[in-house]
């Protein structure tokens, strides 16, 4: 592979006007620094470079300012990629929304309420729900106070009676069985779980009727939410929605005849507003229903969202294995051009010397593009500055 250095737009024009005078005056060859060819090779006659619409000339100078880059044919095996655009979102296990039962006030922990873009962990107090009350609720409210009182009460004077008693059972250990002693003892833990309960009834209710402790049941961050402390909201009220998004999964819906060829559990998954960064993916699962209204079949992928680059909600592209590998000559895909409708490949065959070649296409994939007629492996073809060359020679 061979790189000349990044063009300016100016250089570019001026490396255009050049190469397309030279391309016509058919002036002789210069030998190529950069291109790996025999630069001794003799010139070819210029009258039929010039006479021929597929062969371009442009001096090494102009390869320079055009930043043309090459790099060799290879035979692969290329399965089709099927592209789609779907939908990021959150795991169904990695997402909690967190809701009203009923209309009330919510209250802050310490510390105050969670904010947009918060790293939040399981078991984390969010804040307390207290269900606002009516005149009888009120009312019931009040005998509920009263009785878990009087069960806090009874549970721990049981539980001053078991403990008695298995101090008893102890001091005539010899006498008394083991077995009534661990009997005792089981009693012991028995009167303390009743009391744990009652004490955790009275706390409840010195809230106020059903209230609530709301508490994260997942790692995750916070991506929508916005609460006042002891503001009134009504029943059904999405306080927050928490997501892991560590790991996300993408929702595309796959043409029906597409569907049938996907081959393997692999993929790529690109963001349709950042191209650029690439996530490798999973295929979780093809649907067996087919939408009757698209035609299409929902498919679910699963990535790992590397540096939190993707976003729930954002559209993503999807390239997919669709059938089995085809073995072929292999560029990449910036090799290949339209020339007025026709798939077009700058072959290098000199130092400063090009030919345009129409090409057969294969299989597609992650970057690279199968040619099946039009060029051999071991041939250079142009994969910066292509589009210049093919000017250069008439378009």
């Amino acid at each position: 592979m061979s790189r000349a250095r990044p063009p300016t737009v100016s250089a570019i024009t001026a490396a255009l006007a050049i190469a397309s005078a030279l391309a016509v005056t058919g002036l002789g060859e210069r030998a190529d620094a950069h291109g790996g060819e025999d630069h001794s090779a003799p010139a070819k006659p210029a009258a039929s470079a010039a006479a021929d619409p597929n062969v371009a000339r442009v001096p090494i100078e102009t390869q320079f300012l055009l930043g043309l880059r090459t790099e060799r044919a290879k035979r692969g095996a290329l399965a089709t990629s099927l592209g789609q655009i779907g939908t990021v979102i959150a795991r169904p296990a990695g997402e909690l929304a967190v809701v009203t039962p009923t209309s009330g006030r919510l209250f802050p922990p310490e510390g105050g309420f969670l904010r947009l873009g918060d790293e939040v962990k399981k078991g984390q107090l969010l804040g307390t729900f207290r269900p606002s009350l009516g005149g009888a609720e009120s009312a019931q409210l009040g005998l509920s106070r009263s009785d878990a009182a009087s069960r806090v009460a009874a549970a721990e004077a049981r539980l001053g009676l078991a403990e008695r008693e298995v101090a008893r059972r102890r001091e005539l250990k010899g006498i008394v069985a083991d077995k009534d002693i661990q009997a005792a003892e089981a009693e012991v833990e028995i009167a303390r779980a009743e009391v744990a309960r009652a004490r955790a009834d009275v706390g409840v209710l010195a809230g106020g009727a059903g209230a609530q402790k709301l508490s994260a049941t997942i790692d995750g961050t916070v991506v929508s939410g916005r609460v006042s402390p002891g503001a009134q909201v009504a029943e059904g009220t999405e306080l927050w929605r928490i997501v892991d998004l560590a790991t996300l999964w993408v929702d595309a819906r796959i043409p029906e005849a597409d569907a049938a060829r996907l081959a393997g559990d692999r993929a790529e998954v690109t963001l349709v507003t950042d191209p650029a960064t690439r996530f490798e993916a999973r295929r979780l699962a093809v649907a067996s229903l087919v939408d009757p209204a698209t035609r299409t079949v929902q498919a679910l992928f699963e990535f790992a969202n590397k540096d939190r680059r993707a976003r729930v909600g954002a559209l993503a592209n999807i390239s997919m294995s669709g059938s089995a590998s085809i073995e072929s000559v292999v560029v990449p895909v910036p090799a290949l051009l339209d020339r007025s409708g026709t798939p077009t490949v700058v072959v290098k065959t000199g130092p400063e010397t090009f030919e345009l070649r129409a090409v057969a296409i294969g299989p597609k994939s992650a970057g690279a593009v199968g040619i099946t007629a039009g060029v051999t492996a071991g041939e250079r073809v142009v994969v910066e500055g292509a589009m210049a060359v093919l000017l250069a020679a008439g378009g």
